[in-house]
């Protein structure tokens, strides 16, 4: 029996040092892996600068994963991260997924779009678009000096289009009409090379330049479609009508030229817009609020705040200033409220947390938000309220061009 109870004693004491092992063990794996997770994006940037093509697109495709497993509709994926992983696709000659990524890094707003789409425009062969872009692209300080010697190793020749000239043509300004930009002049640019005397092609190609700010360029390939034209439409209607777009995008352009530095920076990436609207209730109390503010990329916003209230048979308004902050779905602010009625003013800090839901458009999200109210004076009492709205982004690049 005594044999047993050693036995026993033993057995117990080497399981639970086996447990204890066991969960040290899977402590450092968690915390490795996590560390590795993180690193997804600074490996990709690593090997690339190395010129591994083949790992850092792992690494890339590992990171893009990691952030849409973490998003709300894109609201994780930055517009960076994508552009880079878009670049490295192109540089593995995956030109349809590049072109694709670099659409959704531009409608999701990164400084340096117009670099890496020059860059897979580049390794494709369209060096008279990519051109036009690296006029005015700023160059990430990581990549400065290793491009360079990458894109000559990778370029390459390729035709993605298996459409005849007139779907190819149709789905080329569907492209532009959707915003997606670089799909578009990829396409153009194989057409003009596929069918050089196709006026229409070169009048069509020049709108995607002249929304994009590129008036010179655009009157080139304007001024090109009307020489193209056929000998029986010269002195037509229709050559009359390109004829005066032409005059007006020579105008826009000399005006352009001749702009100050200020315009022309805000007219490149002009700033980006929201406007609310929504509701708030409270016990016995009831409110419409709005608010109009700026915000980047759809993770922080600030805002000037107004409203109406309705509480205890009288009317009050307010306003105030402030700022938000998202992680994914959810959402945290702060701001200064001031509430005026006909008898009293209250000023509050007015704190806030919630919850916001972006759509895949990220053009606007559904928001449900708790908001403190909490009054500077010590004799006025605090106050809370549950909101629900609708905020709308408003990115101006294209209308102020």
């Amino acid at each position: 029996m005594k044999r047993c109870h050693i036995f026993f004693t033993i057995t117990l004491m080497f399981t639970n040092i086996i447990s204890l092992n066991s969960q040290t063990l899977n402590k450092n794996l968690k915390e490795q892996t996590s560390i590795f997770s993180t690193n997804f994006h600074n490996d990709a940037q690593v090997n690339l600068k190395l010129g591994d093509i083949d790992k850092a697109l792992i690494y890339y495709a590992q990171a893009v994963k990691l952030a849409q497993s973490q998003r709300n509709s894109g609201r994780g994926v930055s517009g960076e991260l994508l552009s880079e992983y878009a670049y490295t696709l192109a540089l593995n000659n995956n030109f349809e997924a590049a072109l694709i990524n670099i659409d959704r890094a531009r409608m999701i707003g990164t400084k340096y779009a117009d670099f890496y789409s020059a860059q897979i425009l580049s390794l494709m062969g369209y060096d008279n678009a990519a051109e036009q872009l690296m006029k005015q692209a700023k160059i990430p300080n990581w990549i400065n000096g290793i491009y360079q010697g990458l894109n000559p190793k990778y370029t390459t020749t390729i035709t993605i289009n298996q459409d005849s000239p007139e779907k190819a043509l149709t789905r080329a300004n569907r492209l532009a009409a959707n915003k997606q930009k670089i799909q578009a002049i990829a396409l153009f640019e194989e057409l003009t090379i596929l069918y050089p005397t196709s006026y229409i092609t070169y009048i069509d190609y020049s709108t995607i330049w002249e929304s994009l700010g590129y008036y010179d360029y655009a009157s080139q390939l304007l001024k090109k479609g009307i020489d193209t034209m056929p000998k029986e439409m010269k002195g037509s209607k229709s050559e009359q009508i390109f004829t005066n777009h032409l005059n007006s995008v020579n105008t826009m352009k000399k005006k352009y030229e001749n702009a100050p530095w200020i315009k022309k920076t805000l007219g490149m990436e002009p700033p980006k817009f929201i406007a609310y609207a929504g509701a708030s209730v409270a016990k016995d109390m009831f409110s419409l609020n709005g608010r109009i503010g700026e915000y980047t990329s759809n993770q922080f916003s600030a805002s000037l705040n107004f409203g109406i209230s309705y509480a205890n048979k009288q009317f009050s308004g307010n306003w105030g200033l402030s700022a938000y902050k998202a992680w994914n779905v959810f959402v945290i602010g702060m701001g200064l409220n001031s509430q005026y009625s006909k008898d009293s003013i209250i000023v509050s800090f007015n704190p806030s947390i919630g919850l916001t839901f972006l759509n895949k458009a990220q053009t606007s999200s559904f928001d449900i938000m708790f908001n403190g109210y909490v009054p500077i004076l010590s004799n006025q009492k605090f106050s809370y309220n549950i909101s629900i709205g609708k905020t709308f982004y408003f990115d101006l690049n294209g209308l102020m061009k």
